[in-house]
C-alpha cells in the first residue's frame, strides 16, 4: 500500500512525464483542469489511465474518473495535483 507522500510523488511524476516540465515545478497546487491547467485534455486522459492502473496496483482500489462529479471543474478531484492525491490515498483500504 502507498501512503499520500508516495501517492503525490507518482502523481507529480506522471504530469512532469507528459508535461515535459522539471518535477520542481509540479507541485501538489499544479492545476489539472480548468483555468492554468498544466495538462491538455490527450494528457489529462493519459494521466487518468495512468492513475486508474496506480489505483489498482498499488491500492488495491478503484479509481472512476468518468463521473460528473470528478469531471467538475468546481468541486473534482482531478483540480490540482494534491486533491487528486488526496482523493487516491483516501481510496485505499485502511491498514
Amino acid at each position: 500500500m502507498a501512503d499520500y507522500k508516495e501517492i503525490e510523488e507518482y502523481v507529480r511524476n506522471e504530469v512532469a512525464a507528459l508535461t515535459g516540465k522539471p518535477l520542481d515545478e509540479i507541485t501538489p497546487d499544479t492545476v489539472l483542469i480548468g483555468t492554468n491547467r498544466v495538462v491538455d485534455s490527450a494528457d489529462l486522459v493519459m494521466l487518468l489511465i495512468s492513475v486508474e492502473e496506480f489505483a489498482q496496483d498499488k491500492l488495491g482500489a478503484t479509481f472512476d474518473w468518468t463521473s460528473d462529479s470528478a469531471m467538475s471543474a468546481a468541486r473534482s478531484v482531478l483540480r490540482s495535483v494534491g486533491s487528486l492525491s488526496q482523493h487516491l490515498s483516501e481510496l485505499a483500504p485502511a491498514k
